[in-house]
C-alpha cells in the first residue's frame, strides 16, 4: 500500500476524531478520509509542538520569505519512504519541501492545494520569483479557485481547480422552509453591511459571530445577535439547528485578497438553503446561474435589503432554491468527489515519477 504524508495548519487528527463522532462534515478533512479503500495508507504529520518549537514555527512563518512550518517538514523529512507522497491541502506548511523538491533533493512527489493568491501585500514584487519557485517545485498545486490555479500556471507550476463540494453524508436538511436570514463565520465578514441591509428591509435577521464582530452590531435594529467565544464556537450539530430555521443563509464578506466564505457556501448546499453571498472573484461557483441564490456587490447595503425582501415575500422561490443547491451536492458536486479528484493528480505525479 502506498503512503501519502499529510501535513496541515490544524489539527487533522482531531478533525477526524469529530468526523468520526458525527461532530464536523468531512469535507473538513480535504479528501484524507477516503485515500486508504482507494489503496492508500495516511499518516499525518504532529501539529501540536512544543513551546520551543512553536516560537521556531513562528519565525518560520513570518520571515520575508517564508518558510512554512519547520516541525512538520522536519518530522516528514525523517519519516519519508522512498516511494511516500506527500500531500498538504493547506499551502502554508510545505515551502521548504517545494524547494528541495524542485532542486531536486527530495525524491518523493509533493501535491499541495493553495486556497489564496500567493503574489499579495506590499512584499510581493520581491517575493515573486520565490513564489514562483515554491509552485514550481511541486509536482501539482490544485487550488480552490480558477483565478489561483491560473495564477500558479503562469508561474510555472502544474495546477487546476478543484471542486471542493461538502459531505453529501453528513447534513441533515429539515425541509422546512425557515423565517428570515442568517449569517455565520469568523473571516473575512462584513456583518456590519448585511445588518444595515436588514435593519433597512424591516426584517429580522440572525447573525453567529464573535465578540469582536457583535461589538460594532450595537444598537441596530431587527438584528438578533448570538455571540460565540473564539475557543469553543458553536458545533456543527447545533448550527444545523439554526440553519433549519431560517429561509436562506447569508454569506456577507469584506473584499480581501484571500479566499473566504466557502466553508458557509458548502453549509448551504448541504442544508439545502438558498445563499445570498457577496460577489468574491475567488468563488467560482456561479450561485445565480445554477439557480441557488443572489450576489450582492461589495458594501451595498440596498443590494442586501432587496435580497432579504425577496426571500421573505417569496417562501415558494426560496425552497426551489434550496433544492436545487441540494441537488448540486447529490449529484456530485462534494467531498468524494473531491478526494477522486485527489487521487487523479496522486496518479498522474506517480506515472512520472
Amino acid at each position: 500500500m502506498k503512503r501519502v504524508i499529510v501535513l496541515n495548519n490544524y489539527s487533522f487528527d482531531t478533525v477526524w476524531e469529530e468526523v468520526r463522532r458525527g461532530d464536523k462534515p468531512d469535507h473538513h478533512l480535504y479528501g484524507i478520509n477516503h485515500f486508504e479503500r482507494h489503496g492508500y495508507e495516511v499518516v499525518i504529520a504532529p501539529f501540536n509542538a512544543s513551546q520551543k518549537w512553536n516560537r521556531i514555527n513562528q519565525l518560520g512563518h513570518r520571515a520575508p520569505l517564508p518558510l512554512g512550518d519547520l516541525m512538520q517538514q522536519y518530522w516528514t523529512l525523517k519519516n519519508l519512504r522512498k516511494d511516500d507522497i506527500v500531500y498538504a491541502p493547506c499551502q502554508t506548511q510545505t515551502h521548504l519541501l517545494s524547494l528541495g523538491r524542485g532542486s531536486g533533493m527530495l525524491k518523493s512527489p509533493l501535491v499541495c492545494v493553495a486556497h489564496h493568491p500567493f503574489h499579495t501585500g506590499r512584499l510581493s514584487p520581491l517575493r515573486r520569483p520565490y513564489w514562483d519557485r515554491v509552485v514550481r517545485g511541486s509536482d501539482y498545486y490544485p487550488s480552490l479557485s480558477v483565478g489561483v490555479s491560473q495564477q500558479i500556471i503562469a508561474s510555472g507550476g502544474r495546477s487546476l481547480a478543484l471542486k471542493w463540494g461538502p459531505d453529501a453524508t453528513y447534513y441533515r436538511p429539515s425541509g422546512d422552509v425557515g423565517q428570515g436570514v442568517l449569517a455565520a463565520g469568523r473571516t473575512g465578514r462584513d456583518f456590519l453591511t448585511f445588518a444595515a441591509g436588514a435593519s433597512r428591509a424591516g426584517i429580522h435577521a440572525d447573525i453567529i459571530c464573535l465578540q469582536s464582530d457583535a461589538d460594532k452590531l450595537v444598537g441596530l435594529p431587527y438584528i438578533n445577535l448570538n455571540v460565540q467565544p473564539m475557543h469553543d464556537y458553536m458545533t456543527y450539530p447545533s448550527l444545523m439547528k439554526a440553519f433549519n430555521s431560517a429561509r436562506a443563509l447569508a454569506i456577507p464578506l469584506h473584499q480581501g485578497a484571500s479566499l473566504a466564505g466557502l466553508t458557509s457556501l458548502m453549509d448551504a448546499l448541504g442544508m439545502a438553503k438558498p445563499v445570498i453571498c457577496t460577489r468574491h472573484p475567488l468563488i467560482d461557483l456561479d450561485i445565480e446561474k445554477e439557480g441557488i441564490g443572489c450576489w450582492i456587490e461589495p458594501g451595498d447595503v440596498d443590494g442586501w435589503s432587496r435580497a432579504i425582501t425577496f426571500f421573505d415575500e417569496h417562501p415558494d422561490e426560496a425552497r426551489a432554491m434550496g433544492l436545487r443547491a441540494r441537488k448540486l451536492v447529490d449529484e456530485g458536486f462534494n467531498s468524494e468527489t473531491f478526494a477522486a479528484q485527489i487521487l487523479n493528480i496522486f496518479e498522474s505525479v506517480l506515472e512520472r515519477n
